[in-house]
C-alpha cells in the first residue's frame, strides 16, 4: 500500500463520489485516502495528509461562507499553488466549456475530465499525471479547446506552436535553434512574430496570453 498512488476525491454528491471510488478500488496501485464533500474538508486533507492526486469537482459547497454554488474548485487550485503543495490535480466536472478547462489549467490543474468518464480513462489520467508528470485532458474536451482557439483569429503553424511551447518552457533562442536545427536569427524572427501575433509586450507576456487562451496544450 505504501507504493500506491494516494487519491483524494473532492465531490459533494455521495453517490457520485462513491462511484469514482468504485472505479478505482480494484486497482492495486491506487489508494483512496478519503472523500471530501466541502472545500473546507479538502483544505483539511491537504494540510494534514500526503495526497498524490486530487480528483476535484469545481463546484463544491463552501460551508464557512454558506455558499453552495460557487466554483470553490478554483479557490482550491489557488490554495495549492500559493502554498506550494505537492499534489497533482485532475478536475472532474460537468462543465465542459473551453473557458472552464483553460482557466483550471492556468491555475495548475494537470488534468481535466468529464464526469461521464469511464474507469479506463480515469485510471489512465491518474497514472499519466502522477507517474509521468504529464497533462491529461480528455480527447473530446481537448478538441473543443483547439477549435475554440482557432475561432479567435490566431492560427499557428506547427512550427510556430512548437516554438511557442519551447518559449513557455523557458528555453533561449539558441536552445530552441539547436533543438530544431535552425539558425538563432530564425528563432528570433519567429519569437518576434509570435509576440506581434498575440499582441504581447514581451516573451513573458506572450506565454501568459497563450496559456490563458489554451495555446500551450500539447496533443
Amino acid at each position: 500500500m505504501n507504493q500506491a498512488i494516494k487519491i483524494l476525491i473532492a465531490e459533494d454528491h455521495p453517490v457520485v463520489a462513491e462511484g469514482y471510488a468504485n472505479l478505482l478500488k480494484d486497482s492495486a496501485d491506487f489508494h483512496t485516502v478519503g472523500i471530501a464533500g466541502t472545500a473546507q474538508e479538502v483544505y483539511h486533507y491537504l494540510k494534514t495528509q500526503k495526497i498524490d492526486v486530487l480528483l476535484l469537482d469545481l463546484v463544491l459547497p463552501n460551508i464557512r461562507l454558506h455558499e453552495y454554488s460557487q466554483l470553490a474548485g478554483y479557490d482550491i487550485l489557488d490554495f495549492i499553488k500559493t502554498n506550494n503543495i505537492d499534489v497533482r490535480v485532475i478536475v472532474l466536472s460537468s462543465h465542459e466549456e473551453p473557458s472552464f478547462i483553460v482557466k483550471a489549467q492556468s491555475k495548475g490543474a494537470m488534468g481535466y475530465l468529464s464526469k461521464k468518464v469511464d474507469r479506463f480513462e480515469i485510471r489512465e489520467a491518474i497514472r499519466r499525471v502522477e507517474l509521468e508528470k504529464k497533462e491529461y485532458i480528455q480527447k473530446h474536451l481537448l478538441s473543443q479547446i483547439i477549435d475554440n482557439t482557432n475561432t479567435d483569429g490566431i492560427t499557428l503553424t506547427q512550427r510556430e506552436r512548437s516554438i511557442l511551447i519551447y518559449i513557455s518552457e523557458g528555453l533561449t533562442s539558441k536552445q530552441i535553434a539547436d533543438k530544431l536545427s535552425l539558425a538563432n536569427d530564425t528563432i528570433r524572427d519567429y519569437r518576434e512574430g509570435l509576440i506581434k501575433k498575440f499582441g504581447a509586450k514581451n516573451s513573458v507576456n506572450l506565454v501568459k496570453i497563450a496559456s490563458e487562451n489554451g495555446y500551450l496544450i500539447q496533443l
